[in-house]
């Protein structure tokens, strides 16, 4: 059902202060960074290729406090490449699995496009404690 796997993802409160130390503590370069202001989500990419550090943050408080629990940083998500993310969505919601945006702010049911890649993420109460990032690629 999942294809590769891609990455994971980190999320912080003190953006700048982690990549820092993610970039000392695992000697990766920064790969690509991302600015997705209708999220209000900040992201750096560690590393190239599949298995990728996701260090991100969100501007918003009030998304970001319940998310991190008092911590200052947590695993938030893994993220898989899909080839078909219909036909992964329409499995995984007959075992009862939700979608969201990276936000989380409220559920969807169709992908999210972000340039020509496709993306869902799962909300985390609906896969077994775990939120799950599903990206499909746009055809080559």
């Amino acid at each position: 059902m999942f294809g590769p796997f891609d990455h994971v993802g980190y999320l912080v409160r003190d953006f700048d202060a982690a990549l820092e130390q993610a970039q000392v503590l695992f000697a990766l370069p920064v790969a690509r960074t991302a600015e997705l202001p209708q999220f209000g989500i900040t992201a750096a990419f560690l590393g190239e290729g599949s298995g990728t550090l996701e260090i991100f943050t969100i501007a918003d408080r009030e998304l970001l406090d319940p998310r991190l629990d008092g911590a200052e940083r947590r695993i938030d998500h893994v993220a898989f490449r899909v080839d078909d993310l219909d036909a992964v969505a329409a499995l995984l919601r007959a075992g009862g699995a939700r979608f969201s945006g990276p936000d989380r702010r409220g559920e969807i049911s169709e992908p999210i496009e972000l340039g020509a890649t496709r993306h869902l993420w799962t909300l985390p109460e609906t896969t077994g404690g775990l939120a799950l990032q599903l990206t499909e690629l746009p055809a080559q």
